[in-house]
Protein backbone atom coordinates (compact mmCIF):
# COMPACT_ATOMS: atom_id res chain seq x y z
CA UNK A 1 0.00 0.00 0.00
CA UNK A 2 1.31 3.72 -1.04
CA UNK A 3 2.14 6.11 1.45
CA UNK A 4 -0.84 7.92 0.09
CA UNK A 5 -3.50 5.39 0.58
CA UNK A 6 -2.31 4.71 4.18
CA UNK A 7 -2.49 9.10 5.19
CA UNK A 8 -6.12 8.70 2.98
CA UNK A 9 -7.29 5.80 4.99
CA UNK A 10 -6.78 7.09 8.55
CA UNK A 11 -7.85 10.57 7.49
CA UNK A 12 -10.98 8.46 6.15
CA UNK A 13 -10.95 6.78 9.82
CA UNK A 14 -10.99 9.90 12.00
CA UNK A 15 -13.66 12.03 9.93
CA UNK A 16 -15.54 8.87 9.90
CA UNK A 17 -14.70 8.42 13.71
CA UNK A 18 -16.18 12.36 14.55
CA UNK A 19 -18.52 11.82 12.01
CA UNK A 20 -20.60 8.76 13.57
CA UNK A 21 -19.48 10.79 17.09
CA UNK A 22 -21.24 13.82 16.56
CA UNK A 23 -24.00 12.36 14.69
CA UNK A 24 -25.05 9.97 17.05
CA UNK A 25 -24.85 13.06 19.57
CA UNK A 26 -27.15 14.96 17.35
CA UNK A 27 -29.83 12.14 17.38
CA UNK A 28 -29.41 11.11 20.91
CA UNK A 29 -28.37 13.83 23.62
CA UNK A 30 -25.34 13.18 26.68
CA UNK A 31 -27.51 14.34 29.86
CA UNK A 32 -26.04 17.44 31.43
CA UNK A 33 -24.90 17.43 34.72
CA UNK A 34 -26.89 21.32 34.90
CA UNK A 35 -30.28 19.01 34.40
CA UNK A 36 -30.12 17.26 37.43
CA UNK A 37 -28.36 19.60 40.01
CA UNK A 38 -29.55 23.28 39.76
CA UNK A 39 -26.25 25.31 40.99
CA UNK A 40 -29.15 28.23 41.69
CA UNK A 41 -30.60 26.44 43.89
CA UNK A 42 -27.62 25.03 45.90
CA UNK A 43 -26.32 28.44 45.76
CA UNK A 44 -29.23 29.37 48.00
CA UNK A 45 -27.97 27.15 50.54
CA UNK A 46 -25.83 27.66 53.09
CA UNK A 47 -23.32 24.90 53.14
CA UNK A 48 -21.64 25.93 56.33
CA UNK A 49 -24.92 26.92 58.63
CA UNK A 50 -26.70 24.38 56.52
CA UNK A 51 -23.86 21.73 55.58
CA UNK A 52 -26.08 18.36 56.05
CA UNK A 53 -28.95 19.60 54.24
CA UNK A 54 -26.39 21.23 51.15
CA UNK A 55 -24.68 17.53 51.16
CA UNK A 56 -27.92 15.69 50.89
CA UNK A 57 -29.40 17.78 47.97
CA UNK A 58 -26.21 17.60 46.01
CA UNK A 59 -25.76 13.90 46.66
CA UNK A 60 -30.02 13.20 45.28
CA UNK A 61 -28.37 15.29 42.56
CA UNK A 62 -25.82 13.51 41.54
CA UNK A 63 -27.26 10.14 41.84
CA UNK A 64 -29.56 11.36 39.36
CA UNK A 65 -27.31 12.29 36.87
CA UNK A 66 -25.09 9.47 37.65
CA UNK A 67 -27.75 7.22 36.20
CA UNK A 68 -28.50 9.05 33.47
CA UNK A 69 -24.90 9.16 32.54
CA UNK A 70 -25.16 5.12 33.11
CA UNK A 71 -27.96 4.80 30.77
CA UNK A 72 -26.88 6.96 28.05
CA UNK A 73 -23.34 5.12 28.59
CA UNK A 74 -24.72 1.87 27.77
CA UNK A 75 -26.70 3.01 24.94
CA UNK A 76 -23.83 4.46 23.35
CA UNK A 77 -21.95 1.12 23.96
CA UNK A 78 -24.77 -0.60 22.54
CA UNK A 79 -24.87 2.03 19.19
CA UNK A 80 -21.09 1.74 18.74
CA UNK A 81 -21.23 -1.99 18.52
CA UNK A 82 -23.57 -2.71 16.25
CA UNK A 83 -22.92 0.29 14.07
CA UNK A 84 -19.42 -0.52 14.02
CA UNK A 85 -19.56 -4.21 13.57
CA UNK A 86 -22.06 -3.60 10.47
CA UNK A 87 -19.76 -0.97 8.93
CA UNK A 88 -16.49 -3.49 9.34
CA UNK A 89 -18.36 -6.52 7.75
CA UNK A 90 -19.78 -4.15 5.12
CA UNK A 91 -16.51 -3.16 4.46
CA UNK A 92 -14.86 -6.31 4.33
CA UNK A 93 -17.70 -7.56 1.69
CA UNK A 94 -18.23 -4.66 -0.44
CA UNK A 95 -15.86 -2.14 -0.52
CA UNK A 96 -12.92 -3.69 -2.46
CA UNK A 97 -10.53 0.21 -2.44
CA UNK A 98 -8.12 -0.65 0.06
CA UNK A 99 -7.77 3.29 1.83
CA UNK A 100 -11.38 3.47 2.16
CA UNK A 101 -12.50 0.35 3.13
CA UNK A 102 -9.38 0.64 5.71
CA UNK A 103 -10.37 3.80 6.99
CA UNK A 104 -14.04 3.01 7.52
CA UNK A 105 -12.96 0.33 9.37
CA UNK A 106 -10.41 1.78 11.63
CA UNK A 107 -12.82 4.70 12.10
CA UNK A 108 -15.63 1.79 13.42
CA UNK A 109 -13.23 0.36 15.50
CA UNK A 110 -12.49 3.90 17.17
CA UNK A 111 -16.28 4.31 17.36
CA UNK A 112 -16.39 0.84 18.91
CA UNK A 113 -13.79 1.95 21.70
CA UNK A 114 -15.44 5.55 21.95
CA UNK A 115 -18.86 3.66 23.21
CA UNK A 116 -17.15 1.20 25.14
CA UNK A 117 -14.67 3.23 27.28
CA UNK A 118 -17.91 5.35 28.25
CA UNK A 119 -19.55 2.32 29.21
CA UNK A 120 -15.85 0.23 30.51
CA UNK A 121 -16.38 1.95 34.29
CA UNK A 122 -19.79 0.65 34.70
CA UNK A 123 -19.21 -2.84 33.63
CA UNK A 124 -18.34 -5.57 35.74
CA UNK A 125 -15.36 -7.81 34.91
CA UNK A 126 -17.43 -10.38 33.18
CA UNK A 127 -18.98 -7.47 31.32
CA UNK A 128 -15.92 -6.94 29.94
CA UNK A 129 -14.22 -10.19 29.27
CA UNK A 130 -17.25 -11.21 27.23
CA UNK A 131 -17.05 -7.89 25.50
CA UNK A 132 -13.59 -8.35 24.54
CA UNK A 133 -14.23 -11.94 23.38
CA UNK A 134 -16.61 -11.08 21.52
CA UNK A 135 -14.50 -8.51 19.34
CA UNK A 136 -11.86 -10.69 19.39
CA UNK A 137 -14.05 -14.10 17.68
CA UNK A 138 -15.52 -11.06 15.00
CA UNK A 139 -12.11 -9.91 14.29
CA UNK A 140 -10.68 -13.81 13.95
CA UNK A 141 -13.81 -14.06 11.68
CA UNK A 142 -13.59 -11.21 9.74
CA UNK A 143 -9.98 -11.58 9.28
CA UNK A 144 -10.40 -15.48 8.18
CA UNK A 145 -12.80 -14.73 6.03
CA UNK A 146 -10.88 -11.94 4.06
CA UNK A 147 -7.88 -14.02 3.83
CA UNK A 148 -9.80 -17.12 2.12
CA UNK A 149 -11.89 -14.47 0.23
CA UNK A 150 -8.64 -13.13 -0.88
CA UNK A 151 -6.92 -16.76 -1.90
CA UNK A 152 -9.64 -17.48 -3.49
CA UNK A 153 -10.02 -14.27 -5.73
CA UNK A 154 -5.95 -15.31 -6.59
CA UNK A 155 -7.07 -18.99 -7.24
CA UNK A 156 -9.64 -17.60 -9.91
CA UNK A 157 -7.03 -15.31 -11.19
CA UNK A 158 -4.47 -18.35 -11.33
CA UNK A 159 -7.13 -20.05 -13.21
CA UNK A 160 -7.74 -17.25 -16.26
CA UNK A 161 -4.03 -16.35 -16.81
CA UNK A 162 -3.37 -19.96 -17.04
CA UNK A 163 -5.95 -20.39 -19.67
CA UNK A 164 -8.07 -22.82 -17.37
CA UNK A 165 -11.83 -21.95 -16.04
Amino acid sequence: MKIKEIILGIAIAIIFLMFCVFGTKLIYDSPEYEDYCDYRELGKIDPVNNSEYYNQVYQECSEKYDIANKNYSKNMFIISIIFGVLVIALCTIFIAVNSISGGLMLGSLMFIIYGTSRYWSYMDDLMRFIVLGAALAVLIYVSYWVSKRGENIKTEKNRKKNGRR
